[in-house]
């Protein structure tokens, strides 16, 4: 079975037309020159995809065409959005660029290979029309003389490479240029396992910044970084170095489970070091505007959209 992404039936453009309603309503209009909207979104197991515009029961993945529509009609209300868990099967973000069109690019990572990099890429789509990249993609990797020292002197400091390599990309937006580093923590059997790789990037991304001050360009870093809470040690190791994370972004959800008051996914950077005004941000809640006409759970829900909110944050390039 097959169908035209590009031609959904009657009743699934009349829920589109109410998200994007609530979008209109939530999220501020992109303004060319004059603003950039930035986002992080984890979209669970963001791989295959199932070319039906409802998957049944017998089907894998169940990420489907409606479920897809609903993906890219929030994407197309950011200017740059970094992507964790893009899968080594790369069908659904092949069909998501292919509904967004020739003004819109992505860039992303290879596979991390072995059990903890779970088949997994980073990348960051981007809106042509406002954002250009500026010439730098890397990812990072720690020194293995640093990681030598870490083993013999700090027990606590990270003892291994990354999991999954932070991935940083710059761009300009107006005459602002800035690099967007983002990531994804490994999550590790409880939290005090994520403690040392969370430090590691936070010490990372101050050195970096300052480099990169030197030449009036700005570091923000964005991702999973799977932080319990504010005031959890997580959350401690993560502003350690002075990451600055914006006051509207602290007391709001980033899962779908509703009450776990997570502080997983992060929009941080050091007020020192930043080359845009901070306008706002939030999370985008799409529990209730999406596949409204499926009686889903929201573990089903989850693995149809993902179980993450997209978090954002607008910055004025005037």
């Amino acid at each position: 079975m097959s169908i035209d992404l590009h031609n959904p039936p009657k009743e699934i453009l009349q829920e589109l037309k109410l998200l994007k309603d609530a979008l209109d309503h939530e999220i501020p209009p992109k303004k060319l020159d004059r603003n950039v909207l930035i986002c992080t979104w984890n979209i669970r197991v963001f791989g295959n995809l199932t070319m039906a515009w409802e998957a049944g029961d017998n089907q894998s993945p169940k990420r489907d065409g409606h479920s897809l529509l609903c993906i890219v009609e929030i994407i197309k209300r950011f200017d740059i959005i970094a992507v964790q868990e893009i899968r080594g099967n790369i069908k659904a973000l092949r069909e998501t660029m292919k509904l967004l069109g020739p003004d819109w690019s992505f860039l992303m990572t290879d596979v991390t290979a072995g059990n903890p990099g779970n088949d997994e890429r980073l990348g960051f789509i981007f809106d042509n029309r406002k954002v250009k990249l500026s010439g730098l993609a890397c990812e990072i990797v720690i020194p293995d003389d640093v990681l030598k020292k870490n083993r013999a002197i700090n027990p606590d400091a990270l003892q291994r490479q990354f999991a999954r390599t932070p991935y940083g990309v710059s761009f300009q937006v107006a005459k602002n240029t800035f690099v967007l580093l983002t990531l994804h923590v490994l999550f590790g059997r409880k939290p005090a396992d994520r403690i040392a790789e969370i430090k590691a990037i936070a010490e990372w991304i101050k050195k970096w910044s300052g480099d990169l001050a030197s030449w009036n360009h700005s570091l923000i870093t964005l991702g999973d970084f799977n932080i319990v809470r504010k005031g959890d040690p997580t959350y401690d190791a993560f502003v350690s170095t002075g990451l600055h994370v914006p006051d509207d972004l602290q007391n709001i959800d980033r899962t779908v489970f509703k009450k776990t008051y997570s502080f997983y996914d992060q929009i941080a950077w050091f007020d020192k070091n930043i080359c845009m005004k901070y306008a706002q941000g939030g999370v985008f809640d799409f529990r209730d505007l999406v596949l409204v006409n499926r009686p889903l759970t929201i573990s089903q829900l989850s693995f149809r959209i993902s179980d993450h909110f997209p978090l954002w944050s607008e910055f004025l390039t005037t």
